[in-house]
C-alpha cells in the first residue's frame, strides 16, 4: 500500500485499542460488501437446493467471518471498546425480534395441540443472550428456527473476545495466526467439542484483522500464493478424505479440515481486494476518497442492510416451502428444487420487508422499507461532557462530517 503523511501518522499514533497498528489500515470498500453478499447468496442457494458439493467447494461461512473480523477491527480502531456494544446492539436487536416470533409460535402451537412444549424459563436466557444456541423445546418444527443460530452465537463470542484478540494479534501477528490455525486441529485430535464453531472460525476472523492492518498486502505475491496453495492442499485433502470415509452433511461437520479449507479461501479473496487510492487513519473516514461505489451499489447496500434478517429467516422459509411441496413433488426432482428456491427467496424477501427495518433501528438509522439511493448517515456517537466545548463560537465553523457508513457493519 502506498505511504503518505496520513499513513505515517497512523503508524505512529496508537489506535483506540491501545496498540498502534503496524501499518495504515485498509479503508472500507464495497469489495467487502460484495464478498459478504456473495457468501450469503451461496448460503441461501445451499439451503434451498441441499447440494452438498456446494457447501464443500465454497466455504461461505468462513468468508463471512473473515469480512466481519476486518470490519470489527476497523470499528475498534474508530470507537474503541464501545464498538463491542454497538455490534452487540446490531446483532441482538434483530435477533430478539426473531426470537420473540419463534417463542410466540411455540406458545400458540402448545395451546393448539394441548401437549407440553418442553420449553422452560431457563431456555429464555439463551434467547436474550445467545452465548449458546437457544432451544424451542420439543417442537418437531423447531429445528428450522434454531439450526442456523450457531452463526449468531459464534459471532457474539468472537465480538466479545475481539478487544483482547486484536492487541494480541498486533503484538505477535504471525504466531497468533499460527496458534489459531493449530487450535482447531489440536481440539479435534483431543476430542474436545466445546466451543467448536468459535475455535473453527477464529482463524478466519483473524485473517480479517490481517486484511484491516495491511498484513496480507505486505506479504509478497509469491509467498501469499504459496501459503494459499498449502492451506488449500491440506484443507482440500482433509475434506476429501472426510467425504470418502464418512458421510458429512456439510462442511461444518468436518472438524479442522473445514477451518484450513476456509482459511485458504479467505486469504485468497482478501488478498485480491482492490487497493484504494490512499491510506486513511484508523479514526478517519470509512471510505477512501477514490473508493467509488461499484455498479450495483444500491443492491449491495440493500443486501448488507438486511443481511442478518435474510440469514435468520431463510431456513424457516425453505422449510415451509419444502413442507408445502412434499405431498406433490419428489424432493430431489428438478421441479421441487426450482420451486423450493423461488419460494424461499419470495418468503425471505417478505420477511425482510416485514421486519428488516428493525436492523435500521439497531444501527440507529432512519428505518427504511428498501435501501435505495445513497446510504443514510448514522447518528454521530454521543459525546461526553468533557468533550463539549464550554463556549460555542458565534459563527458556525466547518465541522468534520461523520464518516458515511454503508449498511451492515460500519457505523452505529
Amino acid at each position: 500500500m502506498a505511504t503518505d503523511p496520513v499513513a505515517a501518522e497512523a503508524r505512529r499514533a496508537p489506535g483506540a485499542t491501545g496498540v498502534a497498528p503496524v501499518v495504515a489500515v485498509q479503508p472500507r470498500t464495497s469489495y467487502l460488501d460484495l464478498l459478504r453478499a456473495a457468501a450469503l447468496a451461496r448460503v441461501l442457494l445451499y439451503h434451498a437446493t441441499g447440494w452438498l458439493w456446494l457447501s464443500l467447494l465454497v466455504p461461505a461461512m468462513g468468508v463471512m467471518f473473515g469480512v466481519a473480523g476486518a470490519l470489527l477491527a476497523a470499528s475498534l480502531d474508530r470507537y474503541g471498546t464501545r464498538a463491542v456494544g454497538r455490534r452487540m446492539r446490531r446483532l441482538l436487536v434483530p435477533f430478539w425480534a426473531f426470537g420473540a416470533t419463534v417463542l410466540a409460535l411455540v406458545a400458540v402451537a402448545g395451546q393448539v395441540s394441548g401437549a407440553p412444549s418442553g420449553f422452560g424459563w431457563d431456555d429464555v436466557c439463551w434467547w436474550l443472550l445467545p452465548l449458546r444456541v437457544p432451544s424451542v423445546g420439543g417442537a418437531p418444527w423447531g429445528w428450522a428456527f434454531t439450526v442456523g443460530l450457531w452463526y449468531v452465537s459464534t459471532y457474539l463470542w468472537l465480538t466479545l473476545l475481539s478487544p483482547l484478540l486484536l492487541p494480541l494479534y498486533r503484538r505477535w501477528p504471525w504466531p497468533v495466526l499460527a496458534a489459531a490455525t493449530a487450535l482447531p486441529v489440536c481440539t479435534h485430535l483431543a476430542g474436545v467439542t466445546q466451543f467448536y464453531f468459535v475455535v473453527s472460525y477464529l482463524p478466519c476472523w483473524l485473517l480479517g484483522f490481517a486484511y484491516h492492518d495491511g498484513l496480507l498486502g505486505r506479504v509478497s505475491a509469491r509467498l501469499c500464493r504459496g501459503l494459499v496453495l498449502v492451506l488449500g492442499a491440506v484443507g482440500g485433502t482433509w475434506v476429501l478424505l472426510a467425504v470418502t470415509t464418512g458421510a458429512p452433511s456439510e462442511l461444518n461437520h468436518i472438524p479442522a479440515g473445514s477451518t484450513i479449507w476456509s482459511m485458504a479461501w479467505v486469504a485468497a479473496l482478501l488478498r485480491l481486494a482492490p487497493r484504494s487510492s490512499g491510506a486513511v487513519r484508523a479514526t478517519g473516514p470509512a471510505r477512501a476518497e477514490g473508493d467509488r461505489p461499484a455498479r450495483g451499489g444500491a443492491l449491495l447496500r440493500l443486501v448488507n442492510a438486511r443481511a442478518l434478517t435474510v440469514y435468520l429467516w431463510h431456513i424457516p422459509a425453505s422449510a415451509a416451502i419444502t413442507a408445502l411441496l412434499m405431498p406433490w413433488l419428489s424432493f430431489d426432482s428438478v421441479a421441487h428444487v426450482g420451486l423450493r428456491l423461488v419460494g424461499m427467496i419470495l418468503l425471505t424477501v417478505a420477511a425482510a420487508l416485514a421486519v428488516g427495518w428493525i436492523e435500521d433501528l439497531a444501527a440507529r438509522r432512519r428505518p427504511r422499507l428498501l435501501w435505495v439511493g445513497a446510504p443514510a448517515t448514522p447518528r454521530p456517537p454521543r459525546r461526553s461532557r468533557a468533550e463539549v466545548p464550554r463556549r460555542r463560537a458565534a459563527v458556525d465553523r466547518p465541522v468534520e462530517p461523520v464518516p458515511s457508513a454503508l449498511p451492515g457493519e460500519s457505523g452505529g
